[in-house]
């Protein structure tokens, strides 16, 4: 590694730790507003990090990541899927019928901001830095695609087993987490492997995310009403089979290469 390449990233790993104890761990308020201080902490704790795990990605190997080539466009249509899944999160019906309500709609902006920092600091982790090394390591392995995908996800899927930690938690709402996240995470890993672009993964999850955590941060009521779970079985079932079937063809193909 390069020297200027070390010292840049002793900087931002100080950075990262500074950012995550003075706005997660210390929980410093900024604001009187609970809801504002809130989420503006989340995004400056995150802020650090992304810059961190940004960096190492880029240097790391991971500069193609972030690049828009033309077989992105192409296979693109590809990804509509997973859009559907995203999008189907947001409860359109419980609000409809007046079952759930948005009642800091002057916050969504904000709101907006913190879903994505969120998903942007996880995808770089789990579809950027332990993506590649997860390729690299299974490189040999004749169905290096399968397992790229089981790994990220799992790894996923446990990172959230650290709600656990938070206050007033719901293990069995914790425990469902994890088993949508790891399905999340597989259709998110094998949207790396089919288009070799972290920024779609990016906004896929900041999506799904915007939809699924807007009432628990900006309302009240659930937001799970029967058409609600009639679309998100209906939808999931359908990207599954478009998961699978693209997941098999990707492993036949380095099977056979």
């Amino acid at each position: 590694m390069k020297k200027s390449h070390i010292i840049i990233t002793t900087l931002l790993f100080i950075l990262g730790v500074l950012c995550f104890i003075f706005f997660d761990a210390l929980k410093i308020r900024l604001f009187a507003d609970d809801d504002v201080n809130r989420m503006v902490r989340a995004i400056l704790a995150r802020s650090g990090l992304i810059l961190l795990f940004g960096w190492l990605l880029f240097i790391c190997g991971g500069k193609r990541l972030f690049i828009f080539d033309k077989q992105f466009f192409r296979l693109f249509i590809w990804s509509l899927p997973c859009f559907m899944v995203a999008f189907i999160n947001f409860p359109y019906s419980a609000l409809a019928n007046g079952t759930a309500t948005i009642f800091r709609t002057d916050l969504i902006w904000l709101y907006a901001i913190y879903t994505l920092f969120v998903a942007m600091l996880e995808e770089l982790i789990f579809r950027g830095i332990l993506y590649l090394l997860a390729k690299d390591y299974l490189k040999n392995n004749r169905h290096m695609p399968l397992l790229t995908v089981v790994i990220c996800a799992a790894l996923f899927s446990v990172f959230h087993l650290t709600n656990l930690f938070g206050g007033n938690v719901n293990v069995g709402y914790i425990f469902l987490q994890v088993l949508y996240t790891f399905l999340i995470g597989a259709m998110l890993t094998t949207t790396m492997l089919k288009l070799n672009n972290i920024w779609l993964c990016i906004v896929i999850h900041t999506i799904f995310n915007f939809g699924g955590q807007i009432i628990e941060n900006l309302g009240m009521n659930s937001p799970w009403d029967r058409l609600f779970w009639i679309l998100t079985i209906s939808g999931g079932v359908l990207c599954a089979g478009h998961i699978i079937y693209s997941l098999i063809k990707l492993d036949k193909a380095y099977v056979s290469r």
